[in-house]
């Protein structure tokens, strides 16, 4: 599970990040980041109605969420939003977990 001091809740941050923040894609997510003056890295997931009904969306901010808890530790002095694609629905869990793992190492935001 992920902290609450690495979540993004306020809608000002989640603005302030789509706004300035640079972008990483890939088939099924979109990685936004931004650089922060904080130790303590802020990751924030956003999943739109087009996905599906809520049981779905949940079901892969909550995949989303433990994937990146794992990787946490390694993060620092940056700010992340997940943005899941359609085609995220018909991914299982460690094709993923891949794809999380390629942006991140794409992003520069980890070491392989």
């Amino acid at each position: 599970m992920l902290k609450k001091e690495n979540r993004l809740k306020k809608r000002k941050e989640f603005k302030y990040i789509y706004k300035k923040g640079s972008k990483v894609y890939s088939k099924n997510i979109t990685l936004i980041k931004i650089d922060s003056k904080f130790a303590q890295p802020k990751i924030g997931f956003s999943v739109s109605n087009k996905i599906g009904k809520a049981v779905v969306r949940n079901k892969i901010k909550r995949q989303l969420r433990n994937i990146v808890s794992e990787v946490v530790k390694n993060i620092k002095f940056v700010n992340l939003i997940f943005v899941a694609l359609p085609g995220i629905v018909d991914l299982d869990f460690k094709t993923l977990k891949k794809e999380v793992y390629s942006l991140l190492i794409k992003g520069k935001i980890i070491n392989e």
